[in-house]
């Protein structure tokens, strides 16, 4: 579900180079913090009518339903890096129109987590009334995690160099999901459910985490790892496990990448349409050379 909210980051152009502090003689920007919280209003009511549309249709009952699913049986955890994707999204985009506004980094950085970890908190009370969902443990923790990382960018420098990425190839599970449905095979319904297209990476960039040890390292390449899965079952259903939808089936297995990522930030961007474009970009893991090193070994000379 998270993954909607990973546009409002677009916006961040680029960081997690250090965002420029507010002028402190202009002060708070009336009209643009205006327009950030009438922007912000319009995106949380749109959001929750899809995620009404798309999810909210089971049995609501009277009290929590509390889920501990740490096992991954439903998207081998996938799920949570979607959840974890979401809260550094919101709370790094969120922070630098802040900072925009006028508003200083630090408390901008403040706001974002804060404001970023409520609405995804928001989400997971709707999901805990309702039987097919539940108040999960798990995605609440990699909300809180996701939220923080930029306020540690913020307070650790450093880390900046340490950024969380994404990549996404419609599935079959998608993209024939109708043929499959008609014949009781394993299917998704909906794109944002679409895990098995999903590989949530971690890239790092060295010459920003050990500039003096990795002077001589290209500063466009980064080190990635990522995590996927293939053989899932569906969307809210068990993919593994004794309790898995299609008994039949072998269990899903999860993914691992070792890779490059390719590092644009030190690119400047030109003009408003350039920043815009090389903000999404630090969003997103671009085609790079990669190897598979669980369920087993392969090589990719462009893993998408």
């Amino acid at each position: 579900m998270a993954l909607l909210l990973l546009g409002l980051a677009a916006t961040a152009h680029g960081q997690p180079a250090p965002p420029a502090p507010a002028d402190p003689s202009a002060g708070i920007k009336g009209r643009r913090l205006a327009a950030l919280a009438t922007a912000t209003a319009a995106c949380h009511w749109v959001g929750f009518r899809y995620f009404d549309r798309a999810w909210y249709e089971g049995q609501r009952t009277d009290h929590i339903r509390w889920i501990y699913d740490w096992s991954g049986e439903t998207y081998l955890n996938l799920d949570k890096g979607a959840h974890f994707m979401a809260g550094v999204a919101m709370a790094e985009g969120l922070g630098t129109a802040l900072v925009w506004s006028g508003v200083e980094p630090l408390p901008a950085a403040l706001v974002g987590t804060a404001a970023s970890w409520a609405f995804l908190l928001e989400i997971e009370m709707r999901d805990a009334y309702y039987d097919q969902w539940g108040f999960s443990v798990p995605d609440f923790t990699a909300n809180t995690v996701g939220a923080a990382l930029p306020l540690l960018h913020q307070l650790v420098p450093r880390t900046r160099a340490i950024r969380a990425k994404f990549s996404y190839h419609p599935s079959s599970l998608y993209l024939d999901r109708q043929q499959r449905r008609q014949r009781n095979l394993p299917h998704t319904g909906h794109l944002i459910d679409d895990y098995e297209g999903m590989t949530f990476w971690l890239s790092v960039s060295p010459t920003e985490l050990l500039p003096t040890w990795c002077s001589s390292w290209p500063a466009w390449a980064n080190l990635a790892c990522g995590y996927g899965a293939h053989g899932l079952h569906g969307d809210n259903v068990k993919s593994k496990g004794p309790n898995k939808r299609y008994p039949e089936l072998p269990d899903a297995q999860p993914e691992v990448f070792l890779g490059l990522d390719l590092n644009t930030r030190p690119w400047p961007p030109h003009g408003r349409a350039g920043r815009w474009a090389h903000g999404g970009l630090q969003w997103l893991h671009l085609p790079s050379p990669a190897v598979r090193v669980t369920p087993s070994w392969g090589f990719y000379l462009l893993y998408m």
